[in-house]
């Protein structure tokens, strides 16, 4: 498997929300491959990829309108779900990649994706509840609830004496949302999307964002792929951050912006001009302290490596 086979194949399995491990072999006969099982010997760079964040939003109500538009500004895979046709329409959720009329009783009918994301904000009580038991029955990244302290109290009460453990319990973010002081749908689907990232993030995570698959899919010609596998310091990007470059210098994805990443757009432009044809594996190092900052001329301090690899 080349490279570029190894990236879209990585892209396709993340698109069904999987997390995915994967190896970069660094020595030896190997070096400069990839492989999706751990290799048996030699030096490697492990990572653990996340997968599209599925997110599931119980509820068609108002918090839920505005969450849409919050929600889809980040790269996820919506679906609204709602027993009421009138809040349930392409007509109110056009944005969602989803939307499903169906009885809360029913839930366990649908696949909703690789350890989705579950928001609860239905109408009513009986139905968070519902909700809720299915949530907690499967495997998930995270479980909110909207309500008042009072109404998750007795709803926890309820779930535990039939047998679901305080520690299930314990995980399940109730009231929903980081509390920001909000009162609107606006600003609670704010402070509960705000929830997702802290979430999300708590994990170390390597991404490789819809904009670098279309990259790999638009581009026919040769392209390198510049990947932050270590840092330290102020320097900017996160280990895991990833920027494809094109014969043009054209580029899709980031590793952190600023001056490195122009200083490694520039050496990445130069090399498919200067090299047709010739493969590219190599780890460069940029100092971003004191005279090392000052001859990229950037003020912050640190230290970054980046591999760079053609495709």
């Amino acid at each position: 498997m080349t490279r570029r086979e190894h990236y879209l194949e990585l892209s396709k399995r993340l698109r069904k929300g999987e997390s995915v491990h994967s190896w970069t072999i660094l020595d030896g006969a190997a070096k400069g491959s990839h492989a999706f099982e751990k290799p048996a010997k030699g030096s490697f760079l492990e990572e653990t990829f996340a997968g599209r964040m599925q997110v599931v939003v119980y509820g068609g109500g108002h918090v839920s309108l505005a969450l849409e538009k919050v929600l889809k500004t980040l790269d996820l895979t919506l679906t609204v779900v709602d027993d009421r046709p009138e809040f349930s329409g392409r007509e109110r959720f056009s944005e969602a990649d989803r939307v499903l009329t169906m009885s809360y009783e029913k839930l366990s009918e649908v696949d909703f994706g690789f350890a989705p994301y579950f928001i609860i904000v239905t109408r009513g009580h009986k139905d968070d509840e519902r909700c809720l038991r299915y949530a907690l029955s499967v495997k998930h990244s995270y479980i909110g609830m909207i309500g008042s302290r009072g109404k998750v109290a007795m709803t926890f009460e309820r779930l535990a004496a039939d047998g679901i453990s305080r520690e299930a319990l314990e995980e399940v973010h109730a009231p929903i949302g980081l509390k920001l002081g909000g009162n609107t749908p606006g600003e609670i689907a704010v402070s509960i999307a705000a929830e997702l990232i802290q979430v999300k993030n708590q994990k170390e995570r390597s991404l490789f964002s819809e904009e670098l698959e279309q990259g790999l899919q638009k581009e026919k010609g040769p392209l390198i792929l510049a990947t932050v596998i270590e840092k330290t310091g102020s320097s900017p990007g996160k280990r895991g951050a990833r920027m494809l470059v094109n014969e043009k210098g054209n580029i899709y994805g980031t590793i952190g912006g600023g001056t490195v990443e122009y200083t490694v757009i520039g050496e990445a432009k130069a090399f498919l001009a200067e090299n047709s044809g010739k493969d590219l594996f190599e780890i460069r190092e940029y100092d971003l302290s004191n005279e090392g900052a000052a001859s990229l001329g950037m003020i912050c301090g640190g230290h970054i490596k980046i591999l760079l690899e053609s495709l």
